[in-house]
């Protein structure tokens, strides 16, 4: 046995100390550092992304379609190990508690309902829910501890993070809301905390919403401008023109002629409010309009903003949806897009999974928590894995314009388990057991010729042989 004081035992041995720091600068629970902007710091920053989700259509479209997409996924619960009898169970306990998998559930808000709110980490960056629990009996009739539902607590609320370390996330303390409510802390193994582009210790993460706020506020600003152009053109500026030594050959004093440009004055100013809808005029004041050209041109303005909501779009990955507004029409550049959407759609889900799933641990780790109170300590690789289905992109149904040229080319045979793919897709049901045809059959009904069909047939028999 080496002397555990040789160098080369000592360099053969891992080091458990940690020595690094996550790099994050936290003093007193808020988060310092990424933000240069003061305006887009802390709540300062939730108020901003709840005005831009609130007042701009582009913005609402955008993270509209997004989430559809999102809560259009199905999940359920799969074993952590296929064909073990304890993976079974535990995924069998954990549908039923999260109502997935055609069971009703024990929560007393459904799955997708707590996912509308679950989801709005995205724009913002951060969203944590608190987790609120009940015992009851399961479907074999056995008490069980269950979640409730995911009790959300909004980000206007946050007060500050709480970590002993500076480092680790203990807790979270909120604002006091309201003269009956008082706020307590709630543990970290409490939490579901769901952070979009999360570094270091940063739990607040870069939500969707940040990169577009520049834009959004210059939209602001030149629709602002704009409407005070349309405003100015549909209501020229009045010009007061004062002829005084008209006014005194006509035997006015300068108290008259005073008199006479206030109440001038006076109308201008009433059909600027559009209070006063005609004008009067006197022997010493005459009225003109102050540029009287017709400058109102929209073309510019209009370009910019069009340029900012294609930003916003882009963010949200959603430009797809403005083809045919601008200079891009192609179908195939349309289906870029949307695939590249639907990919990031995928991996949104896969960090509420992945958040849901696993063992408990500080700020994730739901089932397991549950897992752990209702089965005592088990294998982690058997822990349920919550996984979700339907946004991936289907190659089959992609594929069917291209069907009858494979099938005569032979590069595809037009079998039974085909046929009763494709029936799936169209929701017309399993293939019945007198409907089986051979493929030399299907491509006879499908409108080829005798020589075709059996070339193909000769192509499917020769590439089954070998």
């Amino acid at each position: 046995m080496q002397n555990p004081k040789h160098k080369h035992f000592r360099a053969m041995t891992p080091r458990f100390d940690t020595r690094g720091i996550t790099g994050t600068s936290m003093g007193g629970g808020v988060i310092s550092g990424y933000e240069q902007n003061a305006k887009l710091s802390g709540l300062n920053w939730v108020n901003e992304a709840e005005e831009m989700l609130r007042t701009d259509p582009i913005v609402m479209r955008s993270w509209h379609m997004l989430r559809q997409t999102l809560l259009s996924a199905t999940w359920r619960f799969e074993p952590g190990i296929e064909n073990d009898v304890v993976s079974a169970e535990l995924a069998r306990y954990a549908n039923e508690a999260f109502g997935l998998d055609g069971y009703a559930g024990q929560m007393t808000l459904s799955w997708e309902d707590q996912l509308q709110y679950l989801f709005q980490f995205i724009p913002l960056g951060y969203r944590y829910a608190e987790e609120c629990y009940k015992v009851g009996p399961d479907s074999t009739g056995r008490v069980r501890v269950w979640l409730s539902h995911y009790a959300d607590r909004e980000p206007s609320a946050h007060q500050r993070w709480l970590s002993r370390d500076n480092q680790t996330l203990d807790g979270v303390m909120q604002n006091t809301v309201g003269a009956n409510t008082q706020a307590q802390p709630i543990p970290s193994n409490k939490l579901l905390l769901l952070t979009l582009n999360k570094t270091g210790s940063n739990f607040e993460g870069i939500g969707m919403l940040r990169p577009v706020w520049w834009f959004w506020r210059t939209k602001q600003r030149i629709s602002n401008l704009m409407c005070v152009a349309a405003d100015r053109w549909a209501i020229p500026t009045p010009k007061l023109v004062i002829d005084r030594s008209q006014a005194e050959s006509l035997g006015l004093t300068d108290g008259d002629i005073d008199a006479m440009i206030n109440e001038g004055e006076g109308q201008a100013q009433a059909l600027l409010a559009t209070e006063q809808s005609y004008l009067v005029e006197n022997p010493a004041v005459k009225f003109d309009t102050y540029s009287p050209a017709n400058n109102f041109h929209v073309d510019g303005p209009l370009n910019i903003i069009t340029k900012c909501d294609s930003q916003i779009s882009a963010a949200f990955l959603t430009q797809f949806a403005d083809l045919g507004n601008t200079e891009t029409g192609s179908r195939s550049v349309g289906e870029i897009h949307l695939s590249v959407f639907r990919r990031a759609a995928i991996n949104l889900c896969d960090i509420v999974a992945s958040a849901v799933s696993g063992v408990d641990r500080q700020g994730a780790g739901t089932i397991g928590r549950l897992i752990r109170w209702n089965y005592g300590l088990v294998d982690p690789s058997k822990l349920p894995r919550l996984t979700h289905t339907g946004l991936d992109t289907d190659d089959l149904a992609d594929s069917l314009a291209a069907l009858p040229a494979l099938v005569q080319a032979g590069l595809l045979t037009p079998d039974d388990e085909l046929e009763r793919a494709i029936r799936e897709r169209l929701g017309a049901g399993d293939l019945p057991e007198d409907a089986q045809r051979s493929p030399l059959s299907r491509v006879a009904a499908g409108g080829g010729s005798g020589a075709v069909s059996a070339l193909t047939e000769k192509l499917i028999a020769s590439r089954r042989n070998g």
